[in-house]
């Protein structure tokens, strides 16, 4: 090992004990535990072995290093020339071998990186509760080993918008399952399976690579220090050797996978368990205890909190009043009272929504009969918002039936089904009453249910990809993390969605008093504030100054205290409390969905498909194997050239250097993403194709005439040497401007639907081609046809569907709506929807004098012929109390793009006014 030498740094004297000069031969080997395949790769350890000669006749020379410390013992490896740090590691304590003899000895020990001693290492408390970046998590997870070492990050995949993972982000209270936190091991492997990256140290410095980048000499890589601080981009290219076999080499043929499934389980849409009842976290409710908390998931406005109360702890919301006086006095309404959702939740475009909410009066006293009755409809106004918008409310002069709240035997319900019209965030304010409590005999309603669920929700995301369909050979991924808008379900966040706002509520937690024992000092506060401090332990304050180092303790030494542990006597006065909004995200979140191989750069995918693409890729056809013994020494990152048929390239799955020797064992496999030497002057006899991607969509205006296209293309292993537009759909007369261009302006353009298709060539010939989509957005007219009309014995009327002007061929559009039935009598009211002459749906009721209502969606397309029919029994009495009847309340379009007026539109046999459409 004349060209190196290691160094044994005692990390406790903070010294440099000795350097090792002299060891046995063969002794000292440097080894990176990899795999046989180069998908196989996550956590990629290594480990340096050696031996320490001595000649001293002394025994258990070197017995101080076995100390059961694993970081005491610092090991680097650095070559002589310029002390470049190779390696570096940690001695493992119960390494140490001696032989028991008088004569020359050498004592063995490992040195290993300390990738291992991850696992049953925990992250600090904050990584298992916060939003964290990318980056962030790496880097707290590889200081745990003990080096401060920088992280050089290559990644496999990007996001099309956002390239730094500093600005991508993952709720880590995924790092916790069922209350069991996962150790850095697994989470950190977790990580490396879903980006398609292997973590291993070379070079002096942390690695995390993508499988596909292994394959490609030149990088464009970030690096970072140990802390995550952004130290640039770091370019070059890896080092390139050819070597030659010391012994025949064991070649084994690995076939191309024949399918590629990529599966991400996805979670749906839903409120937490606490939003309707709190859970009891641990306290008991005895003689003076009052039994209330505030409640965790709503936020309160103008001083108005909605309360969860013993025994079951249902979400309450409370009118104000003063009960000790009799008749209790109560506050006028104020539209400043209302709790809305601490957590607004995130809805995407043209997603079918439930939403359920049960209310139960409050009563003021049992048994009371008030001397006023009180009304069983809309004792306090709600709304449900999308954005900025109000859906469904009872806060308006005209209410449909399903709107209202109506109570009955002290229960409501209220039932929505919806379509959404576009993304963004649902919110739910409730409003204070105002109504009297004595009057009404009712203080207050609990939250007994609150739910929404998406309808027909897909739990799985999957995506296949048939590679070959002559091999046998799957490859199966199941993905923790992948993409998600909702943040429902484990994924990369674009965003930090769970940071405060500026925007707090201060509320006062007024201490009863005080009291010291063992030396620590206690305030007793009532159940409310004690619960309160401990969801928000963090932004107490007291006299000023934000408190640390609380501790709340629930029914002390089995009493009725609730008190607060501090660090100094508080026996008077008030704790602040600030309540922090959460900061809504309300931007679109379309680039959250948007994913690409760092390779390719500018594709536009989901998640999944961007990981099959890359295995895809990778084994798309046969590939070798090489185990072999080479001369000179082989680090982990480098990138090897072998002659088999043709000189190619390698990547290095397993590896082990013996230092003394000069000799590295390596198990290699053909890069196949560049099957070239990467510039070292070999043969490939194959091209990888280019990619190409011609952009978004566009939209006309209905008087627009112009328009600009602009394609990117790519090609990894040459360049674009030329590319080509052409239109496929469209009429006569437009012109493409520079058609033999990347960018281009288009004029003429008089249709509503054009495609044009950008191909592009390489220096090797291989093409590639994309579309992009010019649609002039309309207005379209909607109506209602009445073509038929019978009124004895039975009413029946029949509508027909029409949109002017029609849609394009390739557009689609869904009719959203809602139908009313009303049967006074054993014969039945039925609405029937026909599509193209067939029953899509039937809506039927009888014997019920009340009114029934209940929504639809039905599909259309150009071709479609959409009739709605009404039937009920002719009664001239019942007829003036309405009829059944349906209405179309939104037409939107799925593909394509228009505008639509003429809504809503209503059939009904006779106006009447029974529902108030």
């Amino acid at each position: 090992m004349a060209n190196y030498y290691i160094d044994i740094i005692d990390q406790e004297l903070s010294q440099s004990l000795f350097v090792i000069e002299v060891a046995s031969r063969e002794g000292i080997t440097l080894s990176w535990n990899g795999s046989d395949k180069k998908d196989e790769l996550k956590i990629v350890g290594s480990s340096l072995a050696f031996d320490i000669a001595h000649t001293e006749l002394k025994d258990a020379k070197f017995i101080r290093y076995f100390t059961g410390n694993e970081i005491r013992f610092k090991t680097e490896l650095r070559q002589y020339s310029d002390n470049a740090l190779l390696w570096t590691g940690f001695l493992v304590p119960d390494t140490y071998s001696e032989p028991y003899t008088n004569s020359v000895t050498f004592v063995e020990m490992t040195a290993t990186c300390g990738l291992g001693r991850l696992k049953g290492k925990y992250l600090p408390e904050s990584y298992y509760r916060d939003e964290k970046s990318i980056i962030d998590i790496l880097c707290k997870s590889l200081s745990l080993t003990g080096l401060q070492l920088d992280l050089f990050f290559n990644p496999a995949i990007e996001n099309s918008v956002e390239k730094s993972y500093k600005n991508i982000f993952i709720d880590t209270a995924s790092f916790v399952d069922k209350s069991k936190k996962q150790d850095v091991y697994k989470i950190l492997e977790t990580l490396m399976n879903d980006m398609l990256c292997v973590c291993y140290q070379a070079d002096g410095r942390w690695n995390i690579e993508g499988i596909n980048q292994r394959s490609i000499r030149g990088y464009n890589a970030k690096l970072y220090d140990y802390q995550g601080n952004d130290l640039g981009v770091l370019s070059g290219n890896k080092l390139y050797k050819k070597i030659k076999a010391l012994v025949t080499p064991n070649v084994t043929m690995i076939p191309p996978y024949n399918m590629i499934t990529v599966t991400h389980e996805r979670v749906p849409q839903g409120f937490p368990e606490t939003i309707a009842k709190e859970k009891n976290e641990g306290w008991a409710v005895i003689t003076g205890v009052k039994g209330e908390i505030y409640a965790t998931d709503w936020n309160g406005n103008n001083g108005y909190y909605a309360k969860a109360m013993v025994p079951d702890y249902y979400v309450s919301l409370m009118k104000y009043y003063t009960p000790q006086f009799i008749p209790p006095t109560t506050t006028p309404f104020d539209a400043n009272d209302f709790v809305n959702l601490k957590n607004k939740i995130f809805v995407y475009k043209y997603q079918k929504i439930k939403i359920s909410i049960s209310f139960k009066t409050l009563t003021w006293l049992e048994g009371y009969t008030p001397s006023v009755p009180a009304s069983n409809s809309n004792p306090f106004l709600y709304e449900i918002i999308l954005n900025n918008t109000v859906l469904f409310s009872n806060n308006k002069t005209t209410i449909p039936e399903n709107e209202n709240i109506i109570f009955v035997d002290g229960q409501a319900k209220l039932d929505f089904e919806f379509i959404v019209p576009t993304q963004g965030l649902i919110d739910i304010k409730i409003y204070r009453s105002g109504q009297d409590v004595y009057l009404s005999n009712i203080k207050g309603f609990e939250i007994r249910e609150l739910e929404i669920s998406p309808v027909a929700f897909e739990e799985n995301l999957i995506f296949t990809d048939l590679i070959n369909g002559e091999y046998t050979v799957d490859a199966d991924i199941e993905l923790t993390y992948a993409d998600d808008d909702t943040a429902f379900s484990n994924g990369f966040r674009l965003a930090k969605l769970k940071e405060a706002t500026t925007t707090y509520n201060t509320i006062q937690i007024p201490v009863i008093n005080g009291f010291t024992q063992n030396g620590n000092y206690y305030s007793r506060v009532a159940l409310d504030g004690a619960n309160l401090i401990k969801d928000n332990i963090n932004t107490t304050i007291y006299g000023g100054g934000v408190l640390t180092n609380l501790e709340v303790i629930y029914n002390y030494k089995s009493s009725g205290d609730m008190v607060v542990k501090t660090d100094f006597p508080i026996t008077s006065g008030s704790f602040s409390v600030k309540v922090y909004k959460n900061n809504d995200y309300v931007g679109s979140r379309d680039s959250w969905m948007q994913w690409t191989d760092a390779i390719y750069k500018i594709e536009t995918n989901r998640y999944v498909k961007t990981v099959a693409n890359i295995i895809r890729r990778m084994f798309s056809e046969p590939m070798e194997k090489l185990d072999l013994v080479a001369k000179n020494a082989v680090k982990f990152n480098d990138l090897i050239a072998f002659h088999y048929v043709d000189d190619k390239m390698f990547t290095i799955t397993n590896c082990s250097w013996n230092l003394d020797t000069n000799k590295t064992t390596l198990t290699l496999s053909r890069a196949i993403y560049r099957d070239s030497d990467g510039g070292g002057g070999g043969t490939s006899p194959d091209n990888i194709p280019p990619i190409v991607n011609a952009g978004l969509d566009i939209e006309l205006t209905n008087s627009q005439t112009s328009a600009s296209l602009l394609a990117v293309a790519y090609d990894v292993d040459g360049v674009i040497v030329s590319q080509v537009w052409t239109k496929v759909v469209g009429g006569f007369g437009d012109v493409i401007m520079t058609p033999l261009q990347l960018a281009t302006d288009l004029q003429n353009l008089t249709e509503d639907l054009y495609e044009y298709k950008i191909q592009v060539t390489d220096n090797d010939g291989a093409t590639a081609f994309d579309t992009v989509r010019l649609v002039r957005r309309k207005t379209h007219v909607v109506s209602l046809e009445l073509t038929v009309v019978r009124e004895a014995p039975f009413l029946y009327y029949k509508y027909k569907f029409k949109i002017d002007p029609n849609i394009d061929p390739s557009f689609n559009l869904v009719l959203n709506g809602k139908v009313g039935l009303i049967s006074p009598t054993s014969q039945p009211a039925t609405i029937r929807i026909m599509k193209n002459g067939v029953l899509y749906h039937e809506y039927n009721l009888m014997y019920l004098a009340n009114y029934e209502e209940t929504s639809f969606s039905v599909g259309y397309m150009s071709t479609d012929e959409i009739i709605f029919e009404v039937e009920q029994q002719y009664e001239a009495d019942w007829l003036a109390l309405g009829s059944s009847r349906f209405q179309i309340t939104s037409v939107n379009f799925i593909t394509g793009a228009g505008d639509i007026s003429g809504l809503p539109l209503t059939g009904q046999p006779v106006p009447g006014a029974f529902p108030p459409w």
